[in-house]
């Protein structure tokens, strides 16, 4: 009786055992989702729609309610006049849609150069200084080439190629912020920071969200041209 009884102990004891390091619940996947539901564009702009999350991007179909004015092909938006589109993007059964606003004008200083970070073309108003003269100089020459590494969770900063004039002054930047550092460095911020820079401008039509998603996937490579 004795050992029937420590046997049934020890059963008992084993069975909560395995109860005890029985897993809690499975993981949920995280939703399927598009990169962007608003996007501001100028004429001519480009930008890469994703959906994240998404197995197989190859079974997404893409389409514009006014190609006229957006086109889209396997996600790369591209901003034809101005005007308004719908994005949307079939993917299992289900829909996903992004509202595009597109306008037209761009002022001198924001077509003075234009700049590619990675396939996506963004707008920039930049600044009137002797640093931005110099870079455009640069440009005149051949087109800018600039391979950057993500620093900190808020910017990418890398090599300009070679020294432009500065004047560095105490600047708290904002998504979208491209500065000079130490007169060699250019920084694009996608985040915030505050330290000692020269500006140069600003990428419009972005917000932070679609900077982020932009900016904070990896290293990437700008190239600036007249």
């Amino acid at each position: 009786m004795k050992k029937r009884l420590i046997f049934i102990l020890v059963f008992v004891s084993v069975l909560a055992g395995l109860f005890i390091w029985l897993p809690s619940g499975v993981p949920t996947k995280a939703a399927v989702r598009i990169s962007a539901k608003t996007l501001h564009m100028a004429k001519g702009q480009t930008y890469k729609l994703k959906l994240k999350n998404a197995k197989s991007s190859k079974k997404a179909v893409w389409s514009s309610s006014d190609s006229t004015v957006v086109s889209v092909k396997k996600g790369k938006v591209t901003a034809k006049k101005e005007g308004n589109a719908t994005i949307s993007v079939k993917y299992k059964k289900k829909t996903f849609k992004c509202s595009v606003i597109v306008s037209d004008g761009r002022n001198d200083s924001e077509t003075a150069m234009r700049m590619k970070i990675g396939n996506t073309e963004v707008t920039v108003k930049w600044e009137e200084n002797e640093s931005v003269a110099a870079l455009r100089e640069m440009a005149k020459t051949g087109p800018v080439t600039i391979s950057m590494s993500m620093y900190g969770g808020f910017e990418q900063v890398g090599p300009i190629g070679k020294s432009l004039p500065r004047n560095d002054v105490q600047t708290s930047t904002s998504a979208g912020d491209i500065v000079l550092y130490s007169g060699d460095k250019m920084v694009i911020f996608y985040g915030s920071n505050s330290w000692s820079y020269t500006r140069l401008g600003k990428i419009t039509g972005m917000d932070g969200s679609q900077l982020k998603d932009l900016l904070s996937g990896g290293d990437v490579t700008v190239v600036i041209e007249n």
